[in-house]
């Protein structure tokens, strides 16, 4: 009966990590439509989102160190998900970060070339596409799903090193201000960020 127990306590907490990384991949999409819109009121709605988060992700790390403090009730499954929702939450870190960078773009009427709108659009897509997949293999447990997270997750990575040295030649050529780089840039290290958490939740994916 214990085991049943630990088992059915992993299938809980396993699918409330699964809705905990849909609703980041929620607060991701309206902070994307915030960019692309400049509107204050999706990123509102992204900003209550990461507040969600963050109490979700006190509630479920309690509930798993609680489980494996029982030595008992210690299973590889549980073992599996303790890291999962720190790891969501450090994303939503990072997307509020994204925010604070666009509201600070709106008040400050910054400007963006129509190429690096372009990818940072593209960027905010692929990560939304990301999340959704490890939602999908966290669900599934699809190692072809979990394959292609990682591979496409380098590719990420790859995409925002082009678009820097594309952009420093940009800034060399004068063709983008300096204020306009900064936030840029930071932009591109957010996103990087957010991949990288991506990527460490399908290595911790059991299956």
């Amino acid at each position: 009966m214990a085991r049943e127990a630990v088992v059915e306590t992993s299938r809980n907490l396993e699918e409330e990590i699964i809705i905990m990384c849909h609703s980041t991949k929620e607060m991701l999409e309206a902070t994307r439509d915030g960019f692309r819109r400049q509107d204050n009121e999706r990123l509102d709605q992204a900003e209550k989102i990461g507040r969600e988060i963050h109490q979700k992700e006190k509630e479920l790390t309690y509930l798993i160190m609680t489980k494996l403090s029982k030595k008992e009730e210690t299973v590889k499954e549980i073992e599996s998900l303790g890291l999962l929702p720190g790891y969501i939450e450090r994303i939503g870190d990072n997307i509020e970060l994204l925010i604070r960078c666009i509201r600070t773009m709106n008040q400050e009427g910054t400007l963006f070339s129509e190429r690096a709108i372009k990818e940072i659009n593209t960027l905010f897509d692929k990560a939304i596409e990301l999340l959704e997949c490890v939602r999908d293999a966290l669900r599934t447990k699809n190692k072809v799903l979990i394959k292609h997270i990682k591979e496409e997750g380098k590719k990420f990575q790859e995409m925002i090193s082009e678009y820097s040295l594309a952009h420093l030649e940009r800034l060399i050529e004068g063709t983008c201000m300096s204020k306009a780089s900064s936030v840029y840039l930071a932009i591109l290290d957010y996103l990087a960020e957010i991949e990288r958490h991506i990527r460490q939740m399908a290595d911790k994916i059991f299956i």
